[in-house]
């Protein structure tokens, strides 16, 4: 093939290139303008919420704070853990196949 047969394929395949190129181009902005209104919606609904959270917990703090509990025992922990902790489980039978 000479100069002038390669000129011809090269010329239009440049020009869908360039096309497809663009258009990628041109979606991405979109798309990225896009997400930055999403952006921003959400961050004004995170500011509502908060403001309402502000606004419903303005309540004074309370004049007589909670007593921290004397110290506890071992013979006290201990029967703490006893209560607290699982019963044993009984084994299921095992069965052969």
């Amino acid at each position: 093939m000479d100069k002038q047969g390669e000129i011809l394929i090269v010329g239009p395949m440049q020009a869908i290139m360039s096309g497809v190129i663009t258009i990628f181009f041109y979606a991405m902005v979109i798309a990225a303008v896009w997400k930055l209104f999403l952006m921003a919606g959400d961050l004004s609904e995170i500011k509502t919420i908060l403001s309402d959270i502000r606004r419903n917990t303005a309540s004074p703090a309370p004049s007589n704070p909670v007593a921290a509990a004397p110290p506890m025992s071992l013979e006290s922990a201990e029967a703490l853990l006893r209560e607290i902790a699982p019963e044993p489980q009984a084994e299921a039978p095992k069965t052969t196949v």
